[in-house]
């Protein structure tokens, strides 16, 4: 049972999260642990799939259990050290420890997101539907702007708890993944470059110890979301994160609820807590059901 780091090169504009206002569909900023426990748990399947023939959702299940103690990912410059998601003066954004300094969610976004409109249109007159324009905002994989640090393109470094030598051998056989939205229409490879054990000097940053447990550290930036409870104290923002079952053709809603983003500090906060998809949950709180 160990942890593995895995680090990723973006080939291509990826498109994270679903926050949308009016027309604009945002994109988050690192990829949430959920987003690559789909995508690992997808190529797995897609691996395997002639060996599933009976039982299929039962083996669903359990595959889907495989990858489920995974981090976020954060943008690296370098392919060896992540970004670290951080709030200062209650804004959002990546501390970049060789420089130390802090670069805030607007300045990223200057120089990676882009925006694609898009509209859907009418097959004999070639109009623009009704309704139909929408915005979507994608990160590239190089900036709009040259930016001294970045000599290649965007990393992506998170890491993995798997307990068999069957997932090591997938895990380094893997030569791409696809993320996010559009993934059909040329969007959102990712390219993986590195798995290898955590070194130790990688651990204090991702809170973790020589077991699958999280060594939770108070009044520290956080790398992951965590549950939130009655009297946790936090400095920075809490979001309300729902559950959804994408294994039926419409989607299902299974649970929501709130947690500490990551990037936020926090006081009075529990030991008993397990890793799940990016998210520190209690250990017999519903969230940790699939």
């Amino acid at each position: 049972m160990e942890w593995y780091k895995l680090v990723f090169k973006q080939n291509q504009p990826i498109h994270v999260g679903s926050a949308k206002w009016g027309v604009v569909n945002e994109t988050d900023i690192f990829i949430p642990g959920s987003t690559m426990w789909g995508a690992l748990t997808n190529l797995y399947l897609q691996d395997k799939k002639s060996e599933i023939n009976t039982n299929y959702e039962n083996k669903l299940k359990e595959i889907g259990k495989y990858f489920e103690t995974i981090s976020n990912f954060f943008p690296s410059f370098d392919g060896k050290t992540p970004l670290q998601p951080a709030y200062q003066k209650g804004e959002f954004g990546y501390f970049y420890k060789y420089k130390e300094e802090f670069i805030s969610e607007d300045e990223f976004r200057f120089y990676f997101v882009d925006t694609l409109v898009q509209t859907a249109v009418e097959p004999i007159s070639r109009k623009a539907k009704d309704e139909s324009l929408h915005e979507l905002d994608y990160i590239l994989p190089k900036p709009k702007q040259k930016l001294e640090d970045l000599k290649d393109n965007l990393y992506w470094i998170g890491i993995i708890h798997i307990d068999n030598n069957e997932l090591e051998n997938f895990l380094k056989s893997i030569k791409s993944i696809f993320v996010g939205a559009d993934v059909r229409y040329g969007y959102g490879e990712l390219e993986l470059v590195k798995c290898e054990y955590l070194k130790e000097e990688d651990k204090s940053f991702w809170w973790v110890d020589n077991t699958d447990k999280i060594e939770i550290k108070t009044n520290e930036p956080i790398p992951y979301f965590i549950e939130a409870e009655d009297n946790l104290k936090i400095e920075g923002e809490v979001l309300l994160i729902p559950e959804i079952d994408f294994r039926q053709n419409t989607p299902k809603l299974t649970d929501a609820k709130f947690f500490a983003n990551v990037g936020s500090k926090v006081k009075n906060l529990s030991q008993n807590l397990k890793l799940k998809k990016g998210k520190l949950i209690k250990e017999n709180s519903n969230a940790n059901s699939t």
